[in-house]
């Protein structure tokens, strides 16, 4: 099913173009969406961000204290690129976000077996509403873990407001984490494991991604942990090597379990196998899109699609969009 963003969550957004002055329902007219505000595709919110960012001039949409000029997140993703592993990365990310010194304080510290990124309101400035943090927290969880080339893992997640009316949308916008609301202050719990993982992304690459936020961070992601986590790898291991996508037997041999055992425990976690293996080609075909040169028809092979067709189908009703309207999708500014 695609993805929906919910209308009360264009509402808030569209609050941040009402404080600027700009006139929220031309607004919508001028990204070709119309009116009222009402439930929207992936592109179409993306469309919408596009046309915000570029109409204020500003990446945060209105609704922090300052405006974050255009071109803003495009410097933390080189900036953040340099770093060698994922855990520099967010040391390097929270730096750069409190040179910012607007909305929010930002901070990096380990507990336990979480590393907690977590931001704090400065007395006295602006947060217009709950979609200035949840942009916040999403974007930079999605972009760290693009960086490091995994899934961006979640222990917890937690915010200094009330359940939002679309807070069951959390679940996917946070990876299935665990919420707490009405917290002193907003972030994200993150496995420390991770934080020695090494980047692959060149500073290129993390320039082009930036340019297209919000488009990749707003893709499915599974957050997979647990032996969803090693289903997971061994599908990617199998299609990134032989261009196939590997079936249930065949994972549960290499686990050592049978496949109805391997189906069984996979539903305790709430993950159904055929969920599974359609994330790994979908993360796979956006990454070679991303990061590489390939035609759409080699990537449709490596990504075990018998034709061309057959993937970009498949692409659009993943992302909404053709494989080569993704691929230029970061030349917008």
């Amino acid at each position: 099913m695609a993805v929906q963003i919910p209308a009360a969550f264009v509402v808030n957004m569209l609050a941040g173009v009402e404080r600027q002055g700009v006139d929220p329902v031309a607004l919508l007219v001028r990204a070709g969406l119309g009116h009222p505000p009402r439930d929207l595709s992936v592109p179409e919110f993306v469309k919408l961000v596009r046309t915000v960012t570029l109409t204020l001039d500003d990446e945060l949409a209105g609704l922090h204290h300052r405006p974050q000029r255009v071109g803003w997140t495009a410097i933390m993703g080189a900036y953040v690129s340099q770093a060698a592993t994922l855990g520099e990365a967010y040391e390097r990310a929270v730096h750069f976000m409190d040179l910012g010194d607007n909305s929010f304080r930002y901070c990096l510290r380990q507990s336990g077996n979480n590393m907690l990124f977590d931001m704090t309101r400065i007395p006295g400035r602006v947060v217009l509403n709950e979609v200035a943090i949840e942009m916040i927290l999403m974007l930079v969880n999605r972009m760290m873990a693009w960086l490091a080339g995994n899934l961006g893992t979640i222990n917890r997640a937690w915010f200094d407001y009330s359940a939002p009316s679309y807070a069951c949308k959390y679940r996917g916008m946070f990876l299935r984490a665990p919420l707490q609301f009405d917290q002193s202050s907003s972030g994200l719990a993150l496995p420390v494991s991770l934080m020695k993982l090494p980047l692959i992304r060149t500073e290129e690459q993390a320039i082009a991604y930036a340019r297209r936020t919000p488009l990749d961070a707003l893709l499915p992601m599974d957050g997979a942990t647990g032996l969803s986590l090693e289903v997971s790898v061994i599908v990617d291991s199998t299609l990134s090597s032989e261009g196939r996508l590997a079936d249930m037997d065949e994972v549960g041999h290499t686990l050592a379990m049978p496949s109805h055992t391997l189906r069984r425990r996979l539903k305790k976690e709430g993950v159904d196998y055929s969920d599974i293996r359609k994330q790994v080609r979908r993360d796979m075909a956006v990454r070679l899109l991303a990061t590489t040169e390939l035609s759409v028809e080699e990537i449709a092979n490596q990504t075990g699609f018998s034709e061309a067709s057959a993937f970009i189908r498949a692409f659009r009703s993943w992302t909404g969009m053709t494989p080569r309207a993704y691929r230029t999708s970061g030349d917008y500014r």
